[in-house]
This record gives C-alpha cells, structure tokens and sequence, in this order.
C-alpha cells in the first residue's frame, strides 16, 4: 500500500466518518433543544452544541448558499451529510484502490 493510500484509509476516511458522527449528534441535540427536553440554559448541553456547531456550521454554509431552506426544513444540511456519506463510501475507497 502506497503511502497516499495509507494516509486516505488510516487519516481522512476516520476524520470524515468522526464529521458523520459530529451531524447526527449536532441534529440530535437541536431536536431536543426544539422539543425542549433538554433545556437552553443548561450549559454543559449550550457548550456541547456550540463544538458540534463549529465542527458542522462552516461545512453546511456553502450547501446553504446554493440550496435555499424550504419552510423549516433545512435541506442544505441534509445534502451536506449525504455528499460527506458520498465521499467516505465512493470516493476515498476508489482513490485508495488506485493508489493502493
């Protein structure tokens, strides 16, 4: 195995697949913020959210930029998780298999 190769499995595949993880906990803890099961001014909760905040909001921003929201639903986050689902699943393997 090349070295790029090793770098695309044991580097950016863990890093991008840790960003999937950082979306759903991101959606997960605003649903529960919306639905107020979690309260606002819990801080450990407010502290948790603003990591995850700028983990996923510099990724989402140029998706938003491109897709306007429709109503309330946020279809510019969704196409950002799915297009980082896309590059983890079809890309990086098929980059590794050509350097591999």
């Amino acid at each position: 195995m090349s070295i790029a190769a090793s770098i695309l499995a044991y580097f950016v595949l863990p890093i991008l697949k840790l960003i999937m993880f950082a979306f759903f906990a991101y959606v997960i803890l605003s649903w529960l913020f919306t639905l107020n099961i979690v309260s606002r001014s819990n801080s450990t909760a407010r502290q948790i959210f603003s990591i995850l905040s700028s983990i996923v909001e510099p990724i989402v921003a140029p998706f938003r930029k491109i897709i306007p929201p429709l109503g309330n639903l946020d279809l510019a986050f969704f196409f950002a998780a799915m297009t980082i689902y896309w590059i983890s699943g079809y890309i990086v393997p098929r980059l590794i298999n050509v350097l591999g």
